[in-house]
């Protein structure tokens, strides 16, 4: 029996959400990068069944692309989180149409427009992702209005439908955008579609957006979003976006609050920044909080200004050096309040160079000079709570496993307790049915049938959108708001992590042990 190799994709660290941006070490090229398993190579016209060594292995979905799975929301009204297992992006599952076809949606708070690739698209990124269209739902509703966005150089065009959307424990009509033609960009990858969860003002489909629309049907305590992003390197796969309300198990103290400086994006002043007590004494900066930017970045020489504070650190183009072991305290002061980011998210990848790693804070003009992107790298750091009614963003210190090291995040005036908002909250913990219920690793010992997936990287640029009617109030359906009825277990998954090639595994056990027996036999 031939032993073979499988190759599992891992996402590159250009990689960057929705703001795509690379960090130059050759992902210019899109090119494909894999993690062999140990496993010898698949000989084409060998369809015998392929053996695996046990190793832990990410699950995988029908697009192949690795994921780790976070566990099942304790919390009413909540989905997990999931990522790529590399904390480059963020994602969960949302079913679409009467048949409940599931998406991998990115979390996306830098735009608020929704959409999923079509089936109709023949573009090479649809074809290694699931996909989406008539054949999947018999409600599916489509207009003749198209749409465009432009990410970088990644764009995605197509039209705006309308149909049952599954999200948490609700379901609810909405219009979003059906992507008929998408970028090699997206190639690189795991998420099939975009969930905007930005300012309604940034909206280009001319639909209402899924905050809108559960908050028009009264769905909502309160219209508010809270998030934690979960560290792959924790192991706790406890990812989780509420609606409605706020999880105060996942941070210790209060809430600080924050008001946006415009209506179109989750945007607001930043006071300072600096490492271990060394203030870099910024002045009149604004933050922009992005679930979709796997990085921080700020302007060339704000970059260079924080990483002169770093000991160590070394300039390179956009991008910074710093030592692999580095454990020096950066932290971002907001509203007051200091916010640390551990060194397991700003010491990047190794650069090749002895005991040299790439800093993932990222010296690149993203808007204005005086602009900064709080991405992902930030993100983990803390609780987020984005406020649509009173238009605020409000940061709580992580307690726990998933929180920075040394933290040194202090209180100040501008905080609120954690269950202040416009409306009452009614996030209490308390088991809930809703959020795929999942494992994070399976350790695989059967035989498998599989292929590799194509994830690289992408190029760096800023987001547009387009419409042809306009970014208008009017809805192309002819209303101004989607309906929808709440549903206790919609968006409720199996427990199962198993894919499609595990469960054909599974079924070629019996075989190989008869098989395996008569050879003992003979």
């Amino acid at each position: 029996m031939h032993r073979r190799w499988l190759s599992v994709p891992l996402l590159s660290s250009c990689v960057s959400a929705f703001y795509p941006y690379h960090t130059g070490d050759g992902g210019h090229e899109n090119n494909k990068r894999f993690i062999p398993l140990g496993i010898e190579p698949v000989h084409e016209g060998d369809s015998g069944p392929v053996t695996i060594d046990i190793k832990k292995a990410m699950v995988k979905r029908n697009n192949l692309f690795p994921v780790l799975n976070s566990s099942a929301p304790d919390v009413p009204n909540a989905m997990a989180i999931n990522q790529d297992g590399s904390d480059y992006t963020y994602f969960s599952t949302m079913k679409f149409g009467s048949k409940g076809q599931e998406m991998y949606m990115l979390i996306d708070s830098g735009s608020a427009n929704t959409w999923v690739m079509g089936t109709n698209c023949k573009s090479n990124a649809c074809q290694i992702h699931n996909t989406y269209g008539s054949e999947d739902s018999t409600t599916l509703e489509t207009t003749t209005q198209t749409w465009s966005m432009t990410y970088g150089t990644g764009e995605v065009e197509g039209v705006v439908v309308k149909d049952t959307v599954q999200l948490a424990n609700y379901s609810i009509e909405l219009g979003f955008g059906l992507a008929s033609s998408a970028s090699d960009d997206f190639n690189n990858y795991p998420m099939d579609g975009i969930l905007g969860l930005g300012r309604p003002a940034s909206d280009a489909l001319g639909s209402p957006t899924v905050m809108q629309v559960l908050d028009d049907k009264g769905h909502l305590s309160s219209n508010i979003l809270g998030i934690h992003l979960q560290r792959s390197s924790d192991g706790t796969n406890d990812g989780q976006i509420t609606f409605g309300g706020i999880d105060s198990s996942r941070f210790s103290g209060k809430l600080s609050y924050s008001k946006t400086i415009n209506s179109n994006s989750w945007q607001i002043n930043a006071d300072d920044a600096g490492v271990d007590g060394k203030s870099v004494h910024f002045k009149s900066k604004t933050a922009m909080i992005d679930t979709g930017t796997s990085y921080i970045l700020l302007p060339p020489d704000d970059a260079e200004a924080l990483h002169e504070l770093i000991p160590g650190s070394d300039a390179s183009g956009e991008t910074f050096t710093i030592p692999c072991s580095s454990s020096a305290n950066v932290y971002f002061t907001i509203s007051g309040v200091k916010y640390s980011v551990s060194p397991k998210d700003y010491v990047g990848k190794p650069t090749g160079s002895s005991g040299s790693c790439q800093s993932n804070i990222i010296g690149h003009q993203a808007f204005g000079p005086d602009d900064w992107i709080l991405g992902d790298v930030f993100l983990k750091n803390v609780y987020t709570v984005l406020d649509f009614d009173n238009a605020r963003v409000g940061f709580g210190t992580k307690s726990g496993a998933g929180s920075a090291s040394d933290n040194t995040a202090t209180t100040s005036g501008s905080t609120l307790s954690a269950t202040s908002s416009a409306r009452s909250s009614s996030a209490s913990a308390s088991t809930s049915g809703s959020g795929p219920a999942s494992k994070s690793q399976t350790t695989i010992s059967t035989s498998i049938t599989s292929k590799p997936s194509t994830p690289a990287s992408t190029a760096g640029g800023g987001a547009t959108a387009a419409s042809s009617t306009g970014a208008s109030d009017s809805s192309p359906f002819g209303e101004s708001s989607g309906s929808g009825s709440s549903s206790s277990s919609s968006s409720s998954s199996s427990s199962s992590t198993y894919t499609a090639a595990d469960s054909r595994a599974n079924l070629l056990l019996p075989l190989m042990a008869f098989a395996f027996i008569a050879g003992l036999i003979l």
